[in-house]
């Protein structure tokens, strides 16, 4: 035990005579890159993309929330109405069990990614700069919808794009 904190001391010793010579940056010796040591060096577009991926985790997280929070809030709303109901305790426990199906696949539906092969084109009934919108039926369910189909490389090399996220 005495000599690992002799060389914990060494070690530390040798750490704050580095540091002192090198207050730029310091040295991450397994990856082999250098961080910047203060807040200073950091580039605007650094800064940048740190916000909005903190943003975006922040988001991402107060969502899942705020999901488990209705979804508990739903089933206590069934729960309470099926206790106030003159129903039987098999009954109850069915009902239960079809909310939990119809929730899960909501939640698998909520996952899904949607894109543009997911909706059957019918008729353009506008045409602009960047693209066009459209009449499409959604292959699944039936449901027409208007689709704006935007070119976002045209958008980007007019300089047109504030915030693009699709």
């Amino acid at each position: 035990m005495d000599s690992a904190r002799r060389w914990f001391n060494k070690y530390v010793s040798k750490d704050k005579q580095r540091s002192s010579k090198k207050k730029e940056t310091t040295d991450n010796r397994r990856e082999g890159v250098k961080v910047p040591a203060s807040e200073d060096a950091l580039s605007n577009n650094t800064k940048q993309k740190v916000a909005a991926a903190k943003q975006f985790i922040e988001n991402h997280y107060k969502k899942q929330a705020k999901d488990l929070q209705e979804r508990r809030e739903r089933r206590n709303i069934l729960e309470k109405k099926l206790a106030d109901a003159d129903v039987s305790e098999e009954e109850q426990n069915n009902l239960l069990k079809y909310f939990e199906k119809k929730e899960r696949e909501y939640m698998r539906l909520q996952r899904r990614k949607m894109g543009a092969d997911d909706f059957e084109p019918l008729t353009m009934i506008g045409k602009g700069a960047f693209g066009e919108v459209r009449i499409c039926r959604e292959k699944a369910t039936g449901n027409v919808y208007a689709m704006k189909k935007l070119k976002k490389s045209e958008m980007l090399r007019r300089g047109q794009v504030y915030l693009l996220t699709l």
